[in-house]
């Protein structure tokens, strides 16, 4: 009788810890890896599948709100004019919920400095919020 409860024990166990994996089944540095790779690749379908419903998005200097779609217009636009060569994420950082990271961005006319924020959303799944492309001075 001991071990059948033993058994559930643990069976209820691996249960609960797969549960909370399948909510959100990616580290922030995994996620981060995952950007880090579609900035330097240019791939923007790949890089706004992270978005969140709306995106604070500010693309050299102009910057503002847009529901995710648009904000995905945006970026393929960005990367049409400036393909990418390579990216490297320099710093990442979190304070309390919220994670970001800063990279360079090298394309064929210019160097970016590129921020990413992210959060967890409705779905408890990390999503940017905000992505900023500035001029690397």
């Amino acid at each position: 009788m001991a071990n059948i409860k033993l058994i559930f024990a643990a069976a209820a166990l691996l249960l609960t810890q797969n549960a909370s994996a399948a909510v959100n089944p990616h580290s922030v540095t995994d996620i981060f890896k995952e950007i880090s790779a579609h900035l330097k690749s240019g791939d923007a379908g790949r890089l706004t599948a992270h978005f969140a419903a709306t995106v604070e998005l500010r693309i050299l200097s102009a910057g503002k709100t847009h529901p995710a779609k648009q904000a995905a217009a945006a970026v393929e636009a960005f990367f049409a004019q400036h393909k990418p060569v390579n990216f490297a994420m320099l710093h990442i950082g979190s304070k309390a919920s919220k994670h970001y990271g800063i990279g360079l961005l090298t394309t064929g006319n210019g160097r970016f400095r590129v921020t990413v924020f992210l959060s967890t959303g409705d779905r408890d799944a990390y999503t940017i919020q905000q992505l900023c492309i500035d001029h690397e001075d």
